[in-house]
């Protein structure tokens, strides 16, 4: 078993289990129940950490983590409606339900 990733917060280690599982690539979260020992220890060591199976799946693994992350962007468009700015992932604003060009 190999760790390739560490998350901020259980629900960011369930994606990235759930991406890896629909290409069949079995993987683990461990400190998913942490999280109550922070203050006692230091926060970052409870962080819930994705461990991947099978050694041979690594590459495939990171490959995979590189791709999830290279989706995000910090574009934005304004609503032509109300002027609100909103994530260019939008279909439609945030604000006033307009639908997005």
């Amino acid at each position: 078993m190999k760790r390739i990733y560490i998350a901020s917060n259980l629900m960011d280690a369930q994606v990235v289990i759930d991406t890896l599982a629909t290409c069949g690539i079995k993987a683990h979260i461990f400190n998913a129940n942490a999280v109550g020992a922070v203050g006692e220890l230091a926060a970052m060591q409870m962080w819930p950490e994705v461990w991947v199976e099978s050694d041979a799946d690594m590459e495939t693994a990171l490959e995979l983590l590189r791709q999830m992350h290279s989706v995000q962007s910090n574009g934005t468009k304004t609503c032509p409606q109300c002027g609100e700015e909103n994530p260019e992932n939008f279909l439609s604003c945030w604000n006033c339900n307009q639908a997005l060009n």
